[in-house]
């Protein structure tokens, strides 16, 4: 059966690197707000965001 939250989210998801990143994270705000994501969901999303950015060290001298 067709679920419209796992449709939405997998569609972020893949979205994330071939968007940008603001774009991605207004969509998923606004299907927040539509009542379809949840903020756990707009965690996940944040982490592939996350995810595609090494960390960077900083030393200290």
């Amino acid at each position: 059966m067709f679920n419209l939250k796992d449709f939405i989210k997998k569609g972020l998801l893949d979205a994330v690197g071939r968007m940008a990143d603001y774009q991605v994270i207004l969509n998923a705000a606004g299907w927040l707000e539509k009542g379809v994501l949840s903020e756990e969901d707009l965690e996940d999303i944040n982490a592939v965001i996350e995810a595609q950015y090494p960390e960077v060290e900083e030393h200290a001298e």
